[in-house]
C-alpha cells in the first residue's frame, strides 16, 4: 500500500436516505415501543403492534446498513464503487477521465429523466463526480451499468454523489497521472 492508503468517500444518496429514514420510521419504532409497553403494563394484547414495530426496525436497519455500505473507495490498485448491495472494481487503466459536475447534468436527457427522485431533486445543483470509463472497452460500460444500476451509470460516465469531492478529486487526478 501508498502512503495515501485506502480512502473511502460515501455516496450522498444513501446518506440522505438514512438521514430522512431515522426520523420518520424511528419515529415510528419508538411509538410502537411505547405501545407495546403500555399495552403490556394494561395487560392487554399487543399483537397488533408487534409486526408495524418489527418492519419500522428492519427498514431502520436496511436504511443504516445502506449508508455503511455505500461508497467510493480509492485504493492503490484502482477504484471501487460500491452502492448496497452492488459493487464494481475500476482499475486506473480503465478510467479515461474523472471530473466534477452538478448532479443535475445527468439527468438532463430526456431518457435520463425517469431516475429523478426526491433525493437526485435534492443534491441536483451538489456537485458530483463524473467517472468517464474508455470506450474502448465497451464491455466495462455494458458490465458497468449491469453492476451498478443505470441511476448510477450515464452512457460511459460513472456518476456518483459523494461527499468530499474536491479531496476525491485531488486524490484520483494524482493517481491517475501516476499511470500515465
Amino acid at each position: 500500500m501508498t502512503d495515501n492508503g485506502t480512502r473511502r468517500y460515501p455516496i450522498r444518496y444513501a446518506a440522505q436516505r438514512w438521514s430522512d429514514g431515522k426520523w420518520f420510521y424511528g419515529g415510528l419504532f419508538v411509538i410502537g415501543l411505547v405501545l407495546i409497553a403500555f399495552n403490556v403494563y394494561s395487560k392487554r394484547p399487543i399483537i397488533n403492534f408487534v409486526p408495524v414495530t418489527v418492519l419500522c426496525g428492519a427498514i431502520l436497519v436496511a436504511f443504516w446498513l445502506m449508508q455503511k455500505f455505500s461508497y467510493l473507495e480509492i485504493a492503490d490498485d484502482g477504484l471501487r464503487v460500491r452502492y448496497g448491495l452492488r459493487h464494481m472494481e475500476l482499475p486506473y487503466s480503465a478510467l479515461a477521465r474523472v471530473r466534477r459536475q452538478p448532479l443535475e447534468v445527468a439527468f438532463q436527457p430526456a431518457d435520463r429523466r425517469r431516475f429523478v427522485n426526491r433525493f437526485v431533486r435534492r443534491l441536483g445543483r451538489e456537485p458530483a463526480v463524473y467517472i468517464r470509463l474508455d470506450r474502448r472497452q465497451p464491455d466495462l460500460v455494458e458490465s458497468a451499468e449491469r453492476q451498478l444500476g443505470p441511476r448510477l451509470v450515464a452512457g460511459a460516465d460513472i456518476v456518483v454523489p459523494i461527499a468530499g469531492v474536491d479531496d476525491f478529486m485531488a486524490q484520483v487526478k494524482g493517481r491517475v497521472r501516476g499511470q500515465s
